[in-house]
């Protein structure tokens, strides 16, 4: 089920990129599209190869990870928003963070429970949220990592320069990847 999910999600994001926010729900009828929007299924097709080919050009890498994110433009972007340093180690952490989770929350590499987001779904049991957008979800994760539980991983990415001394900080911060990422880091040689 939550396959499907996020297959509708990245289809919705994919979209917007074209028309901009979907219409709202009008009792399950899709009629009012807003103008620039693809009216035949070959249109759809044509802007969903389009939107393909331009997320693997503007991405880093073109792979996508398990929460449907390119990991390390989501790493780039997350670091940004927070105001960290963009260094090869900060992106180290991230990514190795991203994997030591390996989630398929949608559009939601780190697995947080941060809720507040219009048509977020739960994932799972523990209730790592599903968002509906890219945006939604880089929004989630910057919004709970500033909530003044995790100053420790927050003045590590400051640093910039060490990213076993992240790691170190998530495992002692109370996100719940434990010693994940150290993990991932060591097995990368790191």
């Amino acid at each position: 089920m939550d396959g499907i999910t996020g297959v509708q999600a990245r289809i919705q994001d994919i979209i917007s990129q074209f028309q901009g926010p979907p219409p709202a729900a009008t009792g399950g009828s899709s009629a009012g599209t807003t103008s620039g929007a693809a009216t035949g299924s070959s249109d759809f097709a044509s802007a969903l190869a389009q939107a393909q080919n331009a997320t693997t050009v503007s991405t880093s890498g073109g792979a996508l990870n398990r929460a449907g994110v390119d990991p390390v433009q989501w790493a780039k972007d997350f670091l940004t928003r927070l105001g960290a340093p963009v260094t090869e180690a900060n992106v180290q952490a991230i990514t190795a963070w991203e994997q030591a989770e390996g989630t398929k929350a949608s559009y939601n590499p780190l697995a947080t429970t941060q809720g507040g987001f219009a048509g977020e779904t739960q994932f799972n049991s523990v209730g790592v949220k599903n968002y509906v957008s890219y945006q939604d979800g880089l929004d989630a994760n910057v919004k709970v990592i500033n909530n003044g539980l995790y100053a420790n991983i927050l003045a590590a990415l400051q640093q910039g320069n060490d990213p076993m001394a992240v790691a170190k900080a998530i495992a002692a911060s109370p996100w719940g990847t434990g010693r994940g990422v150290e993990r991932v880091l060591s097995s990368q040689g790191a």
